[in-house]
């Protein structure tokens, strides 16, 4: 694979539920009344989370590698613009509810990070800089299809999208190999789903130790959807006003990943409602696990400290091969004061060799086309890195489409409520899906 620059050149040429949805809801009003603010940010430099003008304020979330590769890009794009840039470090959890708070207050930072989930409710209530025409156009033209959509909504553009990242399946070798089994190396010969399950029955049940787990729980609940396109189902309709569930595909996909729970073959503590998956494998309780790259920072030493090796394989198919959306966008706020700025900061960040550098050291995805053809020289397991970007061609416009609607976290919500009936209350799978179909309806009018 093609190596990327070591050092980052300058810029080229280019001058929660009830608070979140309530915020943006009473801002596309004009009526907006929010009190109770403290969000106990802290600030890496500088004073304050708002924007102030000649300084770019910039909150996000951050693991170690992360944060170090974000913090050596702003300096570089400094460097270059003279216009220093505070980054403003929080927990997940925190930031966006954070980020309301201070949309409500007038005191938003100039740009934040932000989920593609996410996106497009901010979009639609008026909060985020329309980027359309302050981005280059060899910036915008760069991505691919699918991540040009999750920043867009109405044909405008909201954002960068930064990176992505997407499940395999990682495996035990030693479990695998007793149970001697033999998992597909390419896309084209991934496991269908009898074949994945069939050899999932193969590998030790026990009342401590399960086949495998999937990496539904909470927020990722949107991952079940995987299943679902694979079958060639949709959750919404191609309008995407109403929902599409009332289908063969869809409820096979149910009934399939029911049975993983009825069957015995995953812990019942993976629900919706349960614990992450990934904490399992490291502690051996399972021998497969749907994970995203993004954890491999913390796998990769945990299980090398116990000794054990693992590697990957691809997604089950159906119909045909289908992955999740994940990764993250970065947006830049409708009442920033350093709007250029924002702007030119956000192309930087988007740009090849910028982009390059934030993936091949944090272990995550591009979502430039140019990227994705000459390959990364990853920090971490490029063996498998390799897997998750052949992985990451089956994410499709289709589902980015579906799950960035502006109403897509109380959908999600939605689904978190249904599936954890079908998976732990054993509910009829027409009911649950029933019931899924009138949540929609209810969401999106």
């Amino acid at each position: 694979m093609a190596p990327s620059s070591g050092s980052i050149p300058p810029p080229s040429g280019h001058g929660r539920g009830l608070s979140r949805r309530r915020f943006l809801a009473a801002a596309s009003l004009g009526t907006l009344a929010l009190t109770g603010c403290g969000t106990g940010f802290s600030l890496a430099r500088g004073e304050g989370t708002g924007s102030v003008e000649g300084r770019l304020s910039f909150s996000l979330w951050a693991g170690d590698a992360e944060l170090t590769v974000f913090q050596e890009l702003a300096d570089a794009w400094t460097r270059s613009s003279g216009v220093p840039v505070a980054l403003n470090v929080v927990p997940f959890g925190e930031l966006l509810t954070g980020v309301d708070a201070q949309l409500a207050g007038d005191r938003a930072p100039d740009l934040f990070r932000v989920t593609y989930q996410d996106i497009g409710l901010y979009a639609a209530g008026g909060a985020l800089l329309d980027v359309t025409d302050r981005l280059p156009r060899e910036v915008t033209q760069g991505f691919t299809d699918a991540f040009r959509q999750a920043v867009s909504q109405d044909g405008r553009l909201y954002g960068v999208p930064h990176h992505t990242d997407t499940s395999l399946v990682l495996y035990d070798v030693e479990a695998v190999q007793a149970a001697g089994l033999d998992p597909p190396t390419t896309l084209d010969e991934a496991w269908t789903w009898e074949e994945f399950t069939d050899a999932a029955r193969r590998l030790p049940t026990r009342a401590d130790q399960f086949p495998f787990a999937v990496n539904w729980q909470q927020a990722g609940a949107y991952r079940w959807l995987n299943w679902v396109a694979q079958n060639g189902g949709r959750l919404l309709d191609d309008d995407l006003t109403g929902p599409a569930v009332d289908s063969r595909a869809v409820r096979e996909a149910l009934v399939l990943t029911q049975g993983f729970f009825t069957e015995g073959l995953v812990p019942p503590t993976t629900s919706t409602k349960g614990s992450y998956a990934d904490e399992l494998f490291t502690t051996q309780t399972i021998g497969m696990v749907f994970a995203g790259d993004f954890l491999l920072p913390t796998i990769e030493p945990t299980l090398a400290e116990q000794g054990r090796q693992y590697g990957a394989t691809f997604l089950p198919r159906a119909e045909s091969a289908a992955a999740d959306l994940g990764g993250n966008a970065v947006v830049a706020t409708a009442t920033s004061v350093n709007p250029e700025a924002a702007a030119d900061f956000l192309a930087f960040l988007a740009g090849d060799e910028a982009q390059a550098r934030f993936c091949e050291q944090a272990v995550v995805l591009p979502t430039r086309t140019a990227l994705i053809e000459r390959g990364l020289e990853y920090a971490l397991r490029p063996d498998l890195m390799e897997l998750y970007v052949e992985q990451a061609t089956t994410i499709s416009q289709d589902l980015v489409e579906q799950v960035t609607v502006p109403q897509f976290n109380a959908v999600n919500t939605s689904l978190v409520e249904r599936l954890e009936s079908a998976f732990l209350g054993n509910a009829d799978a027409g009911e649950v899906l029933d019931g899924l179909a009138d949540d929609i309806e209810g969401r999106l009018s």
